[in-house]
Parts: structure tokens; C-alpha cells; sequence
């Protein structure tokens, strides 16, 4: 079997089978991995920005992927409502058949009609579905986000100040050891030299060009 051959039956397999819902979820799998990573290889951006976006990043696709399933699979099922025979015969010949006059006429309509119902309920549910995953883009999965990630992120950046606010009000030990040797420390009266060493008036005559 060639490989021509292996790519036709594998496009032809997800044409036959393949969902708008199925599309969205891909492209929403491939946004929650890549965005989150160029991100975090920008080297001209703050690291805590990019360490923010690409988590905010990441956790609305997480979202988004269950969000478009469930829409495009609830929005689906009303096709089966639409798809009726009723919907795709004269409303007059339905009520006719409907009340028991099956006339020849009235029988030959509701047929004809339910073949089209048949014909047509594939089309309407991907029809639907698309639908379901538009309406989940504009407006489900933005009141999700906002509900559900606006506080996590709060949250971390709450988490991040505290520890920025930790680690600036620590003085280095350094610094406090090297403070008394200073230009600008101030000498108190309490302060106090150590007496291990001679601090008197260096006179007289030197030996040794010391």
C-alpha cells in the first residue's frame, strides 16, 4: 500500500467523520501548548509577566476544550428536533395526516418529507454544532474564564507580592556588617572601639620605614 494511498483513507475517514466540535477542540489543544510556551520565550518581557500570561494562557484553553465539546454535542442534539418530516411538508397535507386522512396524496408528501428529514439531519447537526461552538466562543467560555481564573490569578499574584514584600523588608546581613566601616555611619556615644589594638597617636621616629 503506498503512502498516497494511507493519506486518502486517512482524510477520507475524518471527512466522513469529522465535527466541527472535533476542529475547535484540536485548535484549542494546539493554543494551551504553544501560546504558553512562545510566551515564556520572549526574553524581552518581565519573567513574572510572562510567568502570569502564560498560566492565564493555559488555563483558558484547559477550559475552553470541555466548554466546546459539551456545546457543539447539547447543540447537535436539536437537530433531531428539527429534522422532523412535519418541518419539510405543507403544513395543511401534515395536518391531514396527522388527523388520518392518508390519502394517496397525503401519503406521497409525508414520505417524500421524511426522506428529507433523513437526507438533512446530518447537515443540521454539523450545522448545529457549529453553531453550539460559536455561541460557547463568544459567550460561554469568556463568563467561565472570568468566574473561574480571575481569582486563581489573583491569587498567585497576591502569593508573588508577599513574597516580594518578604524579601525587601529582609536587610542583608552584609549590609549590616559593613555598615560601621561606612563613610556615613554615624559614631554614637555609645559606641565603642575594640581594645585589642593600639589606637593611640603614632609619633616619634619609625624603624624600619614602617
Amino acid at each position: 500500500m503506498s503512502v498516497n494511498n494511507t493519506l486518502e483513507k486517512i482524510c477520507t475517514s475524518l471527512g466522513k467523520n469529522n465535527k466541527p466540535t472535533y476542529v475547535v477542540m484540536a485548535i484549542a489543544t494546539v493554543k494551551g501548548i504553544c501560546r504558553p510556551i512562545f510566551t515564556m520565550m520572549d526574553k524581552k518581557e518581565n519573567p513574572e509577566t510572562k510567568k502570569y500570561t502564560a498560566i492565564r494562557e493555559g488555563l483558558t484553553e484547559i477550559i475552553a476544550i470541555p466548554v466546546y465539546w459539551a456545546s457543539g454535542e447539547i447543540a447537535g442534539k436539536l437537530a433531531h428536533a428539527f429534522a422532523k418530516p412535519k418541518n419539510f411538508m405543507d403544513g395543511a397535507l401534515y395536518k391531514q395526516y396527522k388527523n388520518g386522512m392518508k390519502t394517496p396524496e397525503v401519503v406521497k408528501a409525508f414520505e417524500d418529507a421524511k426522506v428529507l428529514a433523513e437526507n438533512n439531519l446530518p447537515k443540521m447537526n454539523k450545522n448545529l454544532m457549529f453553531m453550539g461552538v460559536c455561541g460557547a466562543a463568544l459567550f460561554v467560555i469568556p463568563a467561565l474564564c472570568s468566574v473561574a481564573i480571575k481569582p486563581i490569578m489573583n491569587k498567585i499574584q497576591k502569593n508573588n507580592s508577599q513574597k516580594h514584600l518578604d524579601i525587601s523588608t529582609q536587610q542583608p546581613i552584609e549590609k549590616s556588617l559593613n555598615l560601621a566601616y561606612s563613610p556615613d555611619f554615624q559614631r554614637g556615644e555609645g559606641y565603642k572601639h575594640l581594645n585589642s589594638f593600639y589606637r593611640g597617636t603614632n609619633s616619634g621616629m619609625k624603624v624600619g620605614g614602617v
